[in-house]
């Protein structure tokens, strides 16, 4: 029987993000595309996105929780700037038990 002083474990999630700009030019995707992919002969794309990929491995209760988690820290902290990035939540992954 638990009461309210007894301290869940946490477990681990991994959240993965992506960072990429909104609205404005993409000059690394352009270049890609017409560098890379074009001159490499492939004429089915349309376009090339770059951004940045970030993996957090938090302690959380769930996979819901540690999205708001990796999301808010990522706002609250600047990682990505809100007024030219867009941050994408890729997935979460269980990462099993932390033994906190």
């Amino acid at each position: 029987m638990e009461t309210e002083n007894t301290v869940k474990p946490m477990d681990l999630y991994k959240v993965h993000v992506a960072v990429v700009l909104k609205g404005s030019r993409d000059p690394e995707g352009e270049t890609i595309l017409r560098d890379v992919v074009l001159a490499g002969g492939i004429n089915y794309v349309a376009k090339v996105v770059s951004g940045k990929y970030l993996s957090f491995t938090v302690k959380s209760s769930n996979g819901e929780e540690a999205v708001k988690l990796v999301t808010n820290l990522c706002r609250d902290l600047r990682i990505f700037n809100p007024t030219v990035h867009k941050l994408i939540v890729l997935g979460v992954e269980y990462g099993g038990s932390s033994g906190c």
